[in-house]
């Protein structure tokens, strides 16, 4: 499956300093596709002239100077995940923390999503992986399953000393959590959030919705005349991402808390797959939305033929600012048994078990974790901030960026849910097309049952040929 790049992302080329390019072959449209096609860049403003003063000490891996070291070499891959000038953000911080670190020197690789996959296992295979990078959500448990990622509770114990824990949004370690031990570091969060145009609604006198029953009622007046009340993407993850927010949001998900696949035996499942098909049925989804990219359901909300859209908080950054103006966030709604929730993605950092100098590695990680809000401020970074004293920053005070912390945040659960921990088989079934296929085939109006039952099927088959 191919997809066209939006001309706002990051360049799809390795930015390296000091590296060489990895040679992959092509993976399929993964959630991280979605997000570097799918996210606009968020508004910009100059890096700060001050940076936080390191939060680090007590891994003995340099202490703090004026003067650039150069002792240690630590190499750092950063997943793209901004607007054009992410890569040259993120390079500047590492600059900086260069020039204050005597004794450490780390080398930054701006990493493109395209063969990410190849790009990580190979480099573990032969021995060039990174000492630490951003990366998929799911990557560090699948590699730290074959021994090749460190564990991080003795980082977590100094951040909950010093009291840089509590500025970390709720349930946020939660996802890094593999056998007892957290395995990576949370950074950001990617959410599924409904969003809906104020001026339609009030067009149609149709009130925002509280319910799924409400939510199907809004979306049946707001369709006629060639306009819709929904539009999807179902070319790449928008259509399977909002199936599986929606099985969340009546109570269950994917899984049993014992890691059983649980999709098409699990009533809850079922009955919000069949909202989904209903609300197909009924005539309420753009019927170009089975072949919609993000970025074309973007572009048909934002020429009003439809008013309601599932997508990530990065969006409205690709619409017009005289149509974000009317666009507004609806609040959770409460499925037929009353649950709320959506999905969510905590980002994550990983430090790889072949680095030789971990106490330098775990320096920088939590020199990079207290001094990188620049990324989101001009590097347009796509995931939220996963920090609260970020949202202090004028770029989020917006009632979208407010209501996903306040309201949203709390009540997302992770692709895992509702399982109690993550396991190595998420890694390859975010990337696996199974739920895709199905999202395109409710959309289409196929058969119900022999779509999920063959749905049913295809997650089983990468779940056994993933255990753990």
């Amino acid at each position: 499956m191919s997809t066209q790049p939006n001309t706002n992302d990051v360049n799809t080329n390795d930015v390296i300093t000091n590296d060489s390019s990895t040679s992959n072959t092509n993976t399929r449209l993964s959630r991280r596709d979605f997000l570097k096609y799918s996210a606009g860049a968020v508004g910009a403003a100059g890096i700060s002239g001050i940076l936080a003063a390191c939060a680090a000490g007590g891994f003995g891996g340099g202490s703090s100077s004026t003067s650039g070291g150069g002792t240690v070499t630590i190499n750092f891959w950063d997943m793209a995940w901004g607007n054009s000038s992410y890569f040259d953000v993120g390079n500047q911080l590492v600059k900086e923390f260069n020039n204050t670190h005597k004794g450490i020197n780390v080398v930054y690789r701006g990493t493109p999503w395209a063969n990410w996959y190849q790009t990580f296992t190979t480099a573990i295979g032969s021995g060039t992986q990174p000492d630490i990078s951003t990366g998929a959500s799911f990557m560090g448990v699948q590699f730290y399953a074959t021994h090749d990622v460190l564990a991080l509770d003795d980082v977590l114990n100094q951040v909950k000393q010093n009291g840089q824990f509590d500025d970390y949004l709720p349930n946020v370690f939660a996802p890094m959590l593999y056998q007892g031990r957290t395995i990576t570091w949370p950074w950001a969060i990617d959410i599924r959030i409904p969003f809906y145009r104020t001026d339609l609604f009030q067009q149609a006198s149709v009130k925002v919705p509280t319910t799924w029953d409400e939510w199907r009622a809004a979306a049946k007046k707001l369709s006629g005349n060639g306009k819709y009340g929904l539009v999807d993407s179902g070319a790449d993850n928008l259509t399977e991402h909002m199936l599986e927010m929606l099985m969340i949001n009546n109570g269950a998900g994917l899984f049993t808390p014992d890691k059983k696949l649980d999709f098409a035996t699990n009533p809850l499942n079922i009955e919000a797959m069949r909202f989904f098909a209903d609300l197909v049925q009924d005539g309420s989804f753009d019927p170009a939305s089975s072949g919609y990219m993000s970025a074309d359901a973007i572009r048909a909300f934002s020429r009003g033929d439809a008013a309601m859209l599932v997508g990530g908080p990065g969006f409205t950054a690709q619409m017009d600012p005289s149509i974000v103006k009317n666009v507004g966030l609806i609040p959770p709604m409460a499925s037929p048994h009353g649950t709320k929730g959506t999905l969510y993605w905590v980002n994550n950092i990983i430090i790889y078990s072949g680095t030789k100098h971990p106490n330098e590695t775990k320096e920088f990680l939590l020199w990079w974790l207290q001094n990188n809000k620049p990324l989101w401020t001009q590097g347009g970074n796509n995931p939220l901030p996963i920090r609260s004293s970020y949202y202090q920053d004028p770029l989020f005070n917006t009632p979208i960026y407010q209501a996903i912390k306040s309201q949203y945040i709390p009540i997302a659960k992770s692709a895992n849910a509702q399982a109690t921990e993550v396991f190595p088989a998420l890694n390859p079934l975010d990337g696996d097309g199974t739920l895709v296929t199905l999202g395109q085939n409710l959309l289409g109006k196929k058969d119900f049952n022999t779509s999920i039952q063959t749905a049913q099927a295809g997650l089983q088959k990468v779940i056994a040929s993933n255990p753990g």
